[in-house]
């Protein structure tokens, strides 16, 4: 696997810092002068000497205008998540050729290394028979139902006709997916008769998050969770579970219900004791 760019790993240092609540404390205006402003400028492929001046805010207005945001020059929550989503598809072409041309072999399908419509609906053809759900993304389940064990990227077709994918694609999907429902209400048992619910309980949030990640293909209680993926520390990802609770790690940041009470999200600074949980990991994150 080549190495992630420097403008997707910069998106990925926005998803993981400015999630919800906090992209909202950080929003930047002209004049200011921090490190969050390198991040804005490095993600918009200006120079980065931290300071927001005029050229830092005419290039964010020409950014936000080109995403149909309003063009103030003010970096608030929603420009920070279209940085993001750019940033998500800028390794857009990586997955196209090997990745995709194993794929199509493995579905016995026309192999041309390009995920288009008809390969989109050969994987849903595949996950509708093996018990997966039928999304059309290639994903660690669908790769591991393909034969194929260690990691793969996440294939899946974009709105533009392009191919995502990547570890670091994942993560972001799975970041993004987490921002959704951080603020949602706790409800025991949410998220366990579908993915989308109103309110989700712990082992209902990590589920949901995997499965945005394509790395689940239905929901989990925290006992089934004991027993997911691979064994020990992910990488990038790591679940913890007991027969009563279940949270995540996301590249060293907690999601965890428990840890609305403090300010209203999942997502928290603070680490916790993981004494008496079994530890797992998505096979290749």
């Amino acid at each position: 696997m080549r190495s992630p760019s420097r403008h997707l790993l910069v998106a990925l240092l926005v998803a993981l810092v400015l999630p919800s609540a906090a992209r909202a404390r950080r929003t930047l205006h002209p004049g200011d002068h921090n490190p969050a402003v390198r991040v804005l400028q490095r993600a918009l492929r200006l120079h980065p000497d931290g300071v927001f001046g005029p050229g830092t805010k005419r290039a964010v207005k020409r950014f936000q205008r080109s995403h149909h945001l309003h063009a103030d020059g003010i970096v608030g929550s929603a420009t920070w998540s279209a940085l993001a989503r750019r940033g998500s598809a800028a390794r857009a072409g990586g997955s196209r050729g090997s990745a995709v041309r194993l794929l199509q072999r493995r579905l016995g399908i026309a192999v041309d290394g390009v995920f288009g419509p008809g390969t989109k609906r050969a994987v849903k053809r595949f996950q509708r028979a093996h018990g997966l759900t039928a999304d059309g993304v290639a994903g660690p389940a669908t790769w591991s139902a393909l034969g194929l064990r260690g990691h793969h990227p996440l294939l899946k077709r974009g709105g533009s006709g392009h191919v995502l994918g990547g570890a670091f694609g994942v993560i972001a999907t799975g970041i993004a997916a987490a921002n959704r429902i951080a603020r949602f209400p706790y409800r025991y048992g949410g998220g366990h008769r579908s993915f989308h619910d109103s309110g989700y309980d712990c082992s209902g949030s990590v589920s949901y998050v995997l499965h945005a990640m394509g790395a689940l293909s239905r929901p989990l209680d925290s006992s089934a969770l004991m027993h997911y993926g691979a064994p020990g520390p992910g990488r990038w990802v790591t679940v913890y579970a007991t027969p009563g609770h279940a949270f995540m790690m996301i590249r060293g940041r907690r999601f965890d219900t428990s840890a609305q009470w403090q300010g209203g999200s999942r997502w928290s600074i603070y680490d916790r004791s993981s004494a008496g949980y079994v530890v797992r990991h998505p096979p290749g994150l």
